[in-house]
C-alpha cells in the first residue's frame, strides 16, 4: 500500500496556472506543496469497495480568491463517497 498519493496542486497567479514548486513566494510553494502532500496521505488508503481502484490524477487547483477545488478520477460514485469520507 502506498503512503501518499501523488496529488498536482496549482494556484492561480494573474490568471494563469501556476504549479506550487513555481510559486515565487517560497513560504506560499511550501503551504501548497504540505496542502498537496497531506491530502495525499489521506487519500492513500482510498480504495473503492466495488472495484478495489483508488482514486487517480488527483489535483488541486487554489483559485484566486483562496477557494481550493479538488479534483480526480475515479471508477464510480462508490470511490467518490470513500474518498468524501476520508476528507471530511
Amino acid at each position: 500500500m502506498a503512503n501518499k498519493l501523488d496529488v498536482r496542486v496549482t494556484i492561480d497567479v494573474q490568471g494563469r496556472a501556476v504549479a506550487a514548486a513555481a510559486v515565487q513566494d517560497k513560504a506560499v510553494g511550501q503551504a501548497l506543496a504540505q496542502m498537496g502532500n497531506e491530502v495525499g496521505t489521506k487519500l492513500a488508503t482510498a480504495k473503492c469497495p466495488e472495484h478495489g481502484q483508488g482514486p487517480t490524477d488527483v489535483r488541486i487547483h487554489v483559485a484566486r480568491g483562496g477557494k481550493a477545488d479538488l479534483r480526480y478520477e475515479s471508477c464510480c460514485a462508490k470511490l467518490r463517497d470513500v474518498v468524501g469520507g476520508l476528507l471530511g
